[in-house]
Order: structure tokens, then C-alpha cells, then sequence
């Protein structure tokens, strides 16, 4: 904000043009996905994170910006599409959500590691060595995936163990983007991500803004928030598992943060830290048992692709709206309480889409 001088709603651009990427162009990955299969996309995901972080970190202003975000959008919208549906190949159903939990560590374990870094390094070396630290820290997963990710193996015709994409067709993919259970439990993670998103982006701004915390140490108290959601994140997935249930794991966490929300505006620094830890632990379940419900939903996991692309939808558009409406509203609408309290409709919607899907 402070290198390219921008308000509080133009900021909040970065991060929503990011995930506008990612809403335009998820169903037109899951066709990519499926012509191309999981290794070469995977590869195309890490790559495009590598080119735009490289951009990001030469930029001179809030255009050249937006155009790496745009390419990081891109490689997000990959990523999320590739790593459910291998293991959904991998994995039966009744065994899928703890694999799914681990792997939905990927965003609250990153966010960690650079809530973490992100001080340390602007300090000594200003903005832009957080760019470049992502740039060589991605390089690292795309050598690791094209190491330890191997293309399927071709299985002999009629085995009835698939392990590939063989025999999806593109008629095949149409009752999937119709499958309204599907795009309930997507609308889901819309309101989840527009709530949890808006809430980790701005946080930091809160308590800088209005508690006078520094904006390190505001991002180190945001860490512990990420940090709880990789600790709950596998657990969930046990717990699914164990349970039999999507449902339960998906909807009640909603619910639960309809409580929280409102009381970040009321927390001292020291209240913060336990609240933000709730947040994070009750949050971890939503994504395992979106991603877990998801690839059951199409009843097919070599359309798992498909199933995640339109779970993207839901995610993105989420996550576009989250930070720029909540941005907005303590602009224009009232303030920082206004805007916590606007959370808390939007995670009931969520949990009433929730439940009315069909969903085990």
C-alpha cells in the first residue's frame, strides 16, 4: 500500500484479482485438466506461481502487479484441481478424507510460512524480498513434483483399476457441471472463503489501524491463526472419516464462526491471540470436508477434475469478493464493527446451502 499508494479498497484489488483468475478460468482447467492429466498440469501450476512471483518482484506499479497476479491466479486454479483428484484415484472413498485434510494444509501452512517470513525479510531487504522468496521457494515444489510425480501407469483395458483419465469424454463432463448438490456445497465454500479470506487479509490493517500493534507483530499473532488451521485441517479429515459424515464437518464449523467474527472488533491484543487460534482450529474443518464432499458428489473420481473445478467457482468467487466488499464496507459503510458483524449472514447462508445439499 505504502509503495504504490493505494487506499484500503484499491489493496484489496491484489488479492481479489488473484482469485477473479481463478473464478474465470476454473471450468475452462477442468477441460485442461482432463486432456492433459495430473503431472503436466501440476507442472503448469508450480511454473505459473514461479513466473508471477518473478513479475511481482520487478514490479514498478499497481499494473504490473495485477498482471503477476493474474499469472498466480493461474497456477492456483491448476494446483486446486490436480492434488484432489489424485487422491481421489488414489484413495476409496471411505478412506479419503484424512489424505484430503493433510493436503488441505497447502494454503493455512503457506500463509504460516510467509506470515512468518514476510517481517523479517521486507525489513532487511524491503517488499519485494517476499516476492522473491516465493519465486525460489516454488521453484523448490516444481522440482519436487517433477522428481517424485510420475505419470499413471496405463492400466490393461478392462482391469476396473483405473488409474488415468481413459474413456472421459466431454459428454461425460456436462452432468457434472449440472450436478446441483455439487454447486450447493460449492456455494458453501463461497461464503466460507469470503468470510475467512476478508478476515485474514484485513486483520493485520485492524490491528494496526486500531490497536496501535505494529504491522510485524500483527502478522506474527495472524501466523498462530493459519498455524491452528494446519493443525485441525488432518484431524478433520480423521475425524470425516471416522465420523461417515461431510456434512457435519462442512456445516457446523459455519455456524460456530458466526459467534466469532463479531468479537475480533471487541479484542484486546491479548484476547486476539485465543480468538484467532478458535478460528483457525473451527475453520480447518470447512475445506476438508468441501474437498472430500465434493469428489463424492460426482460419484466418478476420474471426474474428481471436473468436480474440483467447480468447487473452484465457489472458492474464488469467494475469495474475490471477500477482501474488496469487506474493504469497502470500512471504507464507506461504517467501519471495522460493521464489517465483522457483515460476516456473520454470510457463513449462515453458507451453512443453510450446506444442509440442503445431498451429501453424506
Amino acid at each position: 500500500m505504502d509503495a504504490f499508494t493505494l487506499s484500503i479498497g484499491r489493496a484489496g484489488l491484489l488479492m481479489s484479482v488473484f482469485a477473479l483468475t481463478g473464478l474465470i478460468l476454473a471450468v475452462p482447467v477442468g477441460f485442461v485438466f482432463q486432456k492433459l492429466g495430473y503431472r503436466i498440469t501440476g507442472l503448469l501450476a508450480v511454473g505459473s506461481v514461479i513466473v508471477g512471483a518473478a513479475i511481482g518482484a520487478v514490479s514498478t506499479g499497481t499494473g504490473m502487479m495485477l498482471i503477476s497476479r493474474v499469472i498466480e491466479g493461474l497456477g492456483m486454479s491448476f494446483m486446486i484441481v490436480v492434488a484432489p483428484a489424485v487422491i481421489a484415484v488414489l484413495f476409496p472413498a471411505d478412506k479419503r478424507g484424512t489424505p484430503m485434510g493433510i493436503w488441505a494444509t497447502w494454503v493455512p501452512l503457506g500463509s504460516t510460512i510467509a506470515f512468518v517470513v514476510a517481517p523479517v525479510l521486507v525489513v532487511r531487504w524491503n517488499w519485494q524480498a517476499m516476492w522473491w522468496f516465493g519465486c525460489l521457494f516454488a521453484a523448490a515444489g516444481w522440482l519436487l513434483y517433477y522428481v517424485f510425480i510420475k505419470p499413471a501407469p496405463v492400466q490393461p483395458a478392462g482391469t476396473g483399476n483405473s488409474t488415468g483419465l481413459e474413456g472421459v469424454t466431454g459428454r461425460d463432463l456436462v452432468p457434472v457441471l449440472r450436478n446441483r448438490n455439487l454447486w450447493l456445497i460449492s456455494f458453501l465454500f463461497c461464503c466460507f472463503n469470503l468470510a475467512f479470506i476478508a478476515f485474514v487479509t484485513w486483520a493485520p490493517t485492524f490491528l494496526n489501524s486500531l490497536r496501535g500493534i505494529s504491522l510485524a507483530r500483527a502478522s506474527l499473532l495472524m501466523s498462530m491463526l493459519t498455524l491452528s488451521t494446519v493443525v485441525s485441517l488432518p484431524i478433520s479429515g480423521w475425524i470425516s472419516d471416522r465420523l461417515g459424515s461431510r456434512k457435519l464437518v462442512c456445516v457446523t464449523p459455519m455456524i460456530l464462526l458466526m459467534i466469532l467474527w463479531p468479537l475480533a472488533f471487541f479484542a484486546s491484543e491479548v484476547g486476539f491471540l485465543p480468538l484467532v487460534i478458535a478460528m483457525g482450529l473451527i475453520g480447518g474443518f470447512v475445506p476438508t470436508g468441501v474437498f472430500s464432499a465434493g469428489v463424492e458428489a460426482v460419484g466418478d473420481e476420474r471426474l474428481a477434475g471436473m468436480a474440483m473445478a467447480v468447487i473452484q467457482v465457489g472458492q474464488n468467487a469467494g475469495m474475490l469478493m471477500g477482501p474488496l466488499a469487506f474493504g469497502w464496507i470500512v471504507e464507506t459503510m461504517g467501519g471495522w464493527q460493521i464489517a465483522f458483524w457483515t460476516l456473520v449472514p454470510v457463513c449462515g447462508v453458507g451453512a443453510i446451502a450446506g444442509w440442503m445439499a445431498r451429501m453424506r
